[in-house]
């Protein structure tokens, strides 16, 4: 357990131990200079936040998100777990990883996306570490078999009956409690004098999770940052402030030392310029991922990492930074797949169409 310390946020505030379910998933993760880049750039001082380390089963955010979801789980003796999403979504893949290293057998309902990646990876993978798959947009009685196959699924009479449920809203305010204690990992690393303190942190925005305990936790620990929230997408933008507000209420409600009374939304900024399908965007996602593979060897995805970074390219270039800056790299390394190559025949019928011939 020594790779895995305790949480900062419950160094700061000890009594958050007994009201705050958590299981360790994420190890605390380096700060390195990218001096190539900065020299490239003509940019201030350009450190990289390595979230990509956090967990050699499946780095990125997601370990860090999920550690309190599963102390969640866990405290309430869950033994099967359903979670709802799009196939080939990380959140899902990242759920059945950790799901089967607690012993908890995934239930994973899923609708089809437009522009998924890695869907058959993915499935994969779920299909290897014994997730139960289920399409709900597959006919007008989807529905209603997931529904009987829960209720099919049970091992023993002591097992629930129904599966515990990962609901999303409570999922996010749990995922950015995880990036509030990143933020205080961040200002023990600052404190020592890894890095000086930034006056920009570039994350992705996604979900949104991340972004909102990021901006929160660096106010609640002191960090003078504004945190810019890079999103690629084209509808349904997370909104982090209000996630924000949420948690640091949620938090003030177990304990009464937090000074803080109100999130200010001015240090949360999102950027939907390089969102979308536009040529323009997609090549300045596209020369920073090269630019970061070639000079700092880092490994960014593009529809994420790219346009966090060529955000921040554009900042420097148009003279809008003074001071440190940080690119949170939140890229999740491969997942440890086990076995062969699955089979499409051995998937439910309504996934084998993500499935391409060998």
């Amino acid at each position: 357990m020594s790779n895995y310390p305790a949480p900062e946020l419950f160094r700061n505030y000890p009594e958050l131990r007994e009201k705050l379910p958590w299981v360790p998933l994420a190890h605390a993760t380096p700060v390195d200079r990218l001096g190539r880049l900065e020299s490239f750039l003509h940019a201030p001082l350009l450190w990289v936040k390595r979230d990509d380390r956090t967990s050699d089963a499946h780095g990125g955010a997601k370990p860090r998100q999920l550690e309190f979801v599963f102390g969640d789980l866990l405290r309430h003796g869950a033994r099967r777990v359903l979670v709802f999403g799009r196939v080939g979504s990380p959140n899902c893949l990242a759920m059945t990883v950790f799901a089967h290293r607690f012993r908890l057998r995934p239930v994973l309902a899923l609708v089809r996306a437009r522009g998924a990646q890695n869907v058959q990876r993915s499935l994969e993978i779920e299909h290897q570490l014994g997730a139960e798959l289920h399409r709900l947009d597959a006919g007008p009685h989807a529905a209603a078999r997931l529904v009987r196959s829960i209720l099919a699924g049970r091992h023993d009479e002591d097992e629930p009956r129904f599966p515990a449920v990962v609901w999303p809203r409570r999922a996010a305010l749990y995922g950015a409690l995880g990036y509030v204690n990143a933020a205080y990992e961040l200002k023990r690393q600052i404190n020592v004098g890894i890095l000086p303190e930034p006056s920009r942190i570039y994350v992705p925005a996604r979900s949104g999770a991340t972004a909102a305990g990021l901006a929160l936790g660096c106010q609640m620990a002191g960090i003078r940052a504004t945190v810019i929230a890079v999103t690629g997408a084209t509808g349904g933008h997370p909104r982090p402030a209000a996630l924000a507000a949420r948690t640091l209420r949620a938090l003030r409600a177990r304990t009464r030392r937090i000074a803080l009374t109100t999130f200010d939304a001015s240090r949360l900024v999102v950027r939907r310029d390089f969102g979308g399908t536009h040529d323009a965007a997609r090549a300045a996602a596209h020369q920073a991922l090269g630019l970061a593979r070639d000079l700092e060897h880092l490994d960014l995805e593009a529809a994420t990492g790219g346009r966090v970074m060529a955000a921040l390219f554009d900042d420097v270039r148009h003279s809008r930074v003074h001071g440190p800056l940080l690119f949170w790299h939140t890229h999740a390394a491969d997942a440890r797949a086990a076995g062969n190559p699955v089979d499409a025949q051995a998937l439910p019928r309504e996934f084998r169409e993500f499935f391409l011939a060998r």
